[in-house]
C-alpha cells in the first residue's frame, strides 16, 4: 500500500502533465483518503461499465439518441444517481465511492459520464456553469447541454437560463462564457475546492489543507488558494509555512487588492517566527 508521500508525489508528477488525465487524477484525489484504493481496480472498472455501455450506445443513428442512451443506461440500468440526500458527503466526490454506491454530486457525476461517454466515442467536455457542474457533447450539428446529477437530462436553452435567474435573483441571458468548456485541470481543482469546502465547514483543517495542497499542484499561479491556505496554516500555527505562503503572494502580486492584508500578516507572522527560534 503507498503511504501519503507516494500518493502526493504521483498526484505531483500527474499535475504536471498536459492534457491531465482525468480520471486517474480523480482517483488519485480519492487515494488520500483511501490509502489502499487500488487505482488500476478503478480504471478497469471504468474501461467495463464503458464496454457494457457501448453495446447501448452504438444503437443511436444521432448524437441526441446516443447521448440519450447512454444516460438510460447510467441511470436507469446501473442506477447511478445524484445524491440528494446527503449532498455533502465528501463520498459523493471520490471517483471509487461514486463507483460502488452509485451516487455522487454534478461534478463526479460528470466524470464518469465523460469518460465513459468518449470511451464509446462520443465528444464530451466538462462545462463549469455556476454552482452546477454540466455536460457538453459536440458534434457537426451543434452542441447538447446535459445534466448528469438529474439523470443525464438534455437541457433547452429556456431551463439554461431559468437556472441562471435562479442563481443570480434576476433575469440573466445565456452567454458562450456560461458553456465554456474547461479542461480536465480545471474539472480536478473544482472538485478539490468542493472537498475543501465541505471539510472546512466540518472544521477538517487538516484535510482542507491537504485540498488547499493539491489545487496549488494543479495551478502554482492561484493566487486564492494561496491566501486561503497561508490563513489556514496561521490557524493551524504552522506559522513558517504561512508567513511562506504570504510572502509568495507578495511576490507573484505585489499590487493585489489582498497584498495590504498580506503586508499585514508577514509582519505579524514574521514576530511569530522569531519568537519561536
Amino acid at each position: 500500500m503507498p503511504d501519503g508521500a507516494d500518493i502526493r508525489r504521483e498526484f505531483a508528477m500527474l499535475a504536471a502533465r498536459e492534457p491531465v488525465p482525468m480520471a486517474r487524477g480523480a482517483l488519485l484525489i480519492a487515494q488520500e483518503e483511501y490509502p489502499a484504493l487500488d487505482l488500476e481496480k478503478y480504471m478497469d472498472k471504468l474501461a467495463a461499465i464503458a464496454r457494457e455501455a457501448e453495446l447501448v450506445v452504438r444503437m443511436g443513428n444521432d448524437t441526441i439518441e446516443k447521448i440519450q442512451l447512454l444516460s438510460h443506461f447510467l441511470f436507469e440500468q446501473k442506477g447511478f444517481e445524484g445524491n440528494r440526500d446527503d449532498y455533502t458527503d465528501p463520498r459523493n466526490s471520490f471517483l471509487n465511492e461514486v463507483i460502488d454506491r452509485r451516487r455522487g454530486i454534478p461534478i463526479s457525476l460528470s466524470v464518469l459520464y465523460i469518460e465513459i461517454g468518449r470511451r464509446v466515442g462520443l465528444n464530451l467536455h466538462g462545462v463549469g456553469f455556476p454552482t452546477h457542474f454540466l455536460v457538453k457533447a459536440v458534434d457537426d450539428r451543434g452542441e447538447l447541454i446535459i445534466d448528469p446529477f438529474y439523470d443525464g437530462a438534455i437541457l433547452t436553452l429556456e431551463e439554461i437560463r431559468a437556472r441562471l435567474q435562479q442563481i443570480y435573483g434576476q433575469p440573466v441571458e445565456v452567454s458562450p462564457a456560461h458553456l465554456k468548456p474547461i479542461g480536465a485541470r480545471q474539472i480536478l481543482i473544482r472538485m478539490l475546492r468542493n472537498l475543501k469546502n465541505v471539510y472546512l465547514k466540518k472544521a477538517d483543517s487538516t484535510r482542507a489543507l491537504s485540498a488547499l495542497d493539491r489545487i496549488l499542484l494543479l495551478d502554482p499561479r492561484s493566487l486564492e488558494e494561496l491566501m486561503e491556505r497561508g490563513t489556514l496554516y496561521e490557524t493551524m500555527e504552522c506559522f513558517k509555512a504561512a508567513l511562506d505562503d504570504f510572502q509568495s503572494f507578495l511576490s507573484q502580486a505585489p499590487d493585489h487588492t489582498g497584498a495590504e492584508t498580506a503586508r499585514e500578516a508577514v509582519l505579524r507572522l514574521a514576530r511569530q517566527v522569531q519568537l519561536i527560534n
